[in-house]
């Protein structure tokens, strides 16, 4: 009997074993994706978009093969978000498999496919809507591993660092690179005639990336400093996310998206109120006396204004007074975005269906004389093409997937915030809370005038993103523990 039960022990350690190793291998796998994040358009000449779909799909598959090996159901706070998933996935997928209609190619026309009632109440172009779906697929396999990963400091600094190389290596190329000729003239970019900022199609969605990667940056900052910096290796490494931090900063203003800019404001600003609101009870929990904070402040503050003008931010100056003159207004966004609600009443129930903005647009766009005269591929408000795409269908996933979830960040935050239950949250979770949030915010905001949620780059980070802040509102322990991690 004792032999047997040595056996048994042995075997379930080794079960163990790789289910540790596969974990690991599943958390570098996506941490690659996500510093191949940058040069994910498709449209480059050497593009990662395949190799990050495959990388991340990859490291799902070992993700679970790991949680199943350890027999580990999903957590108290991540049910809401596996089923979440779970309904966005059946909804999407169900939809493309059944078309209603294919678009012509060469004329642009829409053609209704003869078949039965039951088989085509979906898509109106399946070829359209099946790389969306993969792309979605693919972000929502990154959301359900952070928030796992996330769950343990670990796999939280191994994925805010990816976050930091992925976004000095997106600002370097903002700052450095200019786009070819003849990819200007495919990517259509002709208010900006000299470059694209870089790998992104648009430079809104470049200006998203950066706001997305910087707090991350600001965060292992903080950490770094409030672990001490005894060793020289750790002022290296510090030193090392700082200069990517400057530099993703710098790249922001010198991007000449406004909604950048006022986002990295609304960052910036929520970061010092709320940083200001939880520690100000107690300054002994600041990294350091609060003079040296702000001679810190003003000298980055200073490197980062002479950076961004040496960069060439006045260009952004000039977008700004130009913007002005118009009163602050963009006829043609406020009209696209109210052409996508036209189009997702029109379409019913279940939208025209994911991808397909593009196609269905030129059925409208004609019809209204600002619109006319353009292609548009997206509607510059992801909320509005969301209901154009996926329906009343849609807008109720939106609201669940702002509802479940939310209680938890909410909870989360409520806990950092509160003055009794300080003491049982941990620096490391309050200023994760506070950067991550900031950049979730900003995000959300920003895509109601651009379209980062319909571009893979910013889509599959702000998945990550997302189930990093989720993981962090959690506790990792048992509520009534002395301190949560």
């Amino acid at each position: 009997m004792e032999l047997t039960d040595k056996r048994g022990a042995a075997h379930i350690g080794r079960i163990n074993q790789t289910a540790h190793l596969l974990r690991n291998a599943a958390l570098v796998l996506l941490a690659t994706g996500l510093v191949l994040l940058p040069a994910s358009n498709a449209k480059l000449p050497v593009s990662t978009h395949e190799t990050i779909l495959w990388i991340v799909a990859g490291a799902f598959v070992l993700w679970a093969a790991a949680r199943t090996l350890d027999w580990d159901p999903p957590k108290p706070h991540e049910r809401a978000v596996w089923w979440l998933v779970v309904m966005i996935e059946v909804a999407g997928w169900l939809v493309t498999a059944c078309p209603r209609a294919m678009i012509e190619r060469s004329t642009g026309a829409l053609l209704d496919l003869d078949r039965e009632g039951w088989r085509s109440f979906g898509t109106i172009d399946q070829a359209a809507s099946v790389p969306a779906m993969i792309s979605i697929s693919v972000a929502l396999m990154g959301l359900v591993m952070a928030l796992d990963f996330a769950a343990g400091r670990k796999g939280r600094h191994i994925l805010a660092l990816a976050m930091t190389i992925s976004g000095a290596a997106a600002a370097i190329a903002g700052l450095f690179w200019r786009s070819p000729a003849d990819l200007r003239s495919m990517w259509h970019v002709a208010q900006i005639p000299d470059s694209v900022f870089g790998w992104f199609w648009y430079h809104g969605n470049a200006a998203a990336f950066l706001n997305l990667t910087w707090p991350a940056s600001l965060w292992l900052c903080a950490i770094l400093i409030r672990n001490g910096l005894r060793r020289p290796l750790q002022q290296v490494m510090l030193a090392g996310v700082a200069a990517a931090l400057l530099t993703q900063i710098i790249a922001v203003f010198v991007n000449v998206s406004k909604m950048g800019h006022l986002m990295f404001i609304l960052e910036a600003g929520w970061m010092i109120v709320t940083a200001l609101l939880i520690w100000r009870p107690n300054v002994a929990d600041l990294l350091f006396g609060f003079r040296r904070i702000m001679v810190s402040a003003v000298i980055a503050a200073s490197l980062l204004l002479l950076g961004a003008w040496l960069g060439g931010a006045g260009e952004g100056i000039t977008r700004w007074s130009v913007f002005a003159g118009r009163r602050f207004d963009d006829p043609a966004r406020r009209h696209a975005a109210a052409m996508a609600v036209q189009i997702g009443i029109d379409h019913g129930w279940l939208g025209a269906g994911p991808g397909t903005f593009e196609w269905v647009s030129p059925h409208y766009s004609s019809l209204d004389s600002l619109l006319s005269g353009g292609h548009w591929r997206h509607a510059h408000n992801d909320y509005a093409q969301l209901f154009a795409e996926w329906g009343w269908l849609g807008a109720g996933l939106l609201v669940l997937v702002v509802a479940f979830p939310g209680r938890h960040l909410g909870r989360g935050m409520r806990l950092a915030f509160a003055r009794k239950m300080r003491r049982r949250m941990s620096f490391h979770r309050r200023s994760g809370l506070v950067c991550f949030s900031a950049a979730f915010m900003a995000f959300m905001t920003h895509a109601a005038v651009d379209f980062p949620l319909q571009i893979d780059a910013t889509r599959h980070l702000y998945a990550v993103l997302t189930g990093l802040l989720l993981a962090m509102a959690c506790s990792s322990s048992n509520d009534s523990g002395p301190r949560f991690k």
